[in-house]
């Protein structure tokens, strides 16, 4: 998911009006907790009264799977002491499956009106004026869908650092792709869409979990128009090396998965096939980065390759270190050490390839779940 070897794009924020206040729409904000802790519950209820939005306008859900009646009721009880420092709704609804999540998605977007819809992952913490700023966007430059970045929290020891390093290197691939095919590939968590817009494009695919980069495909070829807001959104920190490698050879098996299908199934428009065979492209020079590099050791033919490919990417590493934009992410060392962990990625990417021919779909998790040991 380093958009490897791809060129760098800098993020150029754009000045968006201030929506005035009367005229704003009601929004609803779909947030899914699966097997979730009570502190992460927690995190998610202390960011709602920062909301800088009208609270009488914003409804907040909650989804957690019916399945486990306990995550259920401590949802319940952590909403019912949230609700009093929140002006909005805040409802906790309990959907048949989580598994993957956009069946909580699918299930829960059936039942709203609202014009405006925003994802949350079940650790978003957005800045207070995100939602403000999605909505001012989407009316100032004729939108369908908008996105802002999401990363983990700035600072932290050094894992935490390496992978917000790692964040910004794919936030500027994805940069370069959106400009160099005039579409937009949509993440998996702070989009603000209109319903419309949902409706227009059809339900989130229910086999997969890249599921927003899936619909950000089929969007494409709709003609729904789709762009980005440079504003932060910030999950909890990664500490553990192993947890980090195992979520990321969930994101690259879904995201190979999306690739071989689009480019071998029904012919996309230009722009999204250009699109998908970038970042496909991406992830299979990710996949050959360790045997070539592990080969050159032994074969003096692999060295140059080798060379080539590391230098290429350092190259790219440097470019996105200095663009000013990530400079509140404070990641110092972590850029040096990226390059390394994108070695020990290439592993994950192989086992994305194993799990993909397989049939294997083990949902890896970076938090700790209920009911399990956190220390």
């Amino acid at each position: 998911m380093t958009g490897f070897l791809l060129p760098n794009a800098r993020l150029a924020p754009r000045e968006q009006p201030r929506a005035n206040a009367s005229g704003l729409p009601p929004v609803t904000i779909l947030i899914p907790f699966y097997r979730e802790t009570e502190e992460i519950l927690r995190r998610s209820a202390g960011m709602l009264p920062s909301l800088d939005y009208p609270h009488d306008r914003l409804s907040v859900r909650w989804l957690v799977d019916a399945r486990h009646p306990e995550d259920v009721s401590a949802a319940e009880r952590v909403a019912a002491s949230a609700r009093a420092g929140f002006g909005g709704e805040l409802r906790v609804v309990a959907v048949p499956s989580m598994t993957p999540k956009a069946k909580a998605l699918n299930h829960a977007l059936r039942e709203i009106d609202d014009p405006i819809v925003g994802i949350y992952d079940a650790d978003t913490v957005p800045d207070p004026g995100q939602l403000r700023q999605a909505v001012a966007a989407l009316d100032a430059r004729d939108l369908d869908v908008v996105d802002a970045i999401e990363l983990p929290e700035a600072g932290g020891d050094l894992v935490n650092r390496i992978t917000l390093a790692q964040s910004a290197a794919f936030f500027g691939a994805m940069e370069y792709v959106n400009r160099r095919t005039g579409m937009h590939m949509l993440l998996g968590s702070s989009i603000y869409f209109r319903r419309k817009a949902l409706s227009k494009v059809g339900p989130l695919r229910e086999d997969g979990v890249e599921e927003l980069y899936e619909w950000a495909v089929r969007a494409a070829a709709a003609g729904v128009r789709t762009g980005r807001i440079v504003s932060f959104s910030y999950g909890t920190r990664t500490s553990v090396v192993g947890p980090a490698l195992r979520q990321r050879t969930r994101w690259i098996r879904g995201q190979l998965d999306i690739g071989f299908r689009s480019l071998r199934g029904a012919p996309l428009p230009a722009r999204p096939r250009t699109a998908v065979a970038l970042l496909t492209l991406s992830l299979l020079a990710q996949l050959s980065v360790l045997p070539t590099v592990a080969g050159a050791v032994r074969y003096r033919a692999l060295r140059v390759p080798a060379a080539a490919l590391l230098a290429g990417e350092a190259m790219r590493i440097r470019s996105v270190s200095r663009d000013p934009v990530w400079e509140v992410l404070r990641v110092g060392s972590g850029w040096v050490l990226l390059l390394p962990f994108e070695l020990l990625e290439s592993a994950s990417a192989w086992r994305a390839v194993w799990e993909l021919a397989t049939g294997r779909d083990t949902w890896h998790k970076v938090r700790p779940e209920t009911g399990r040991d956190t220390a």
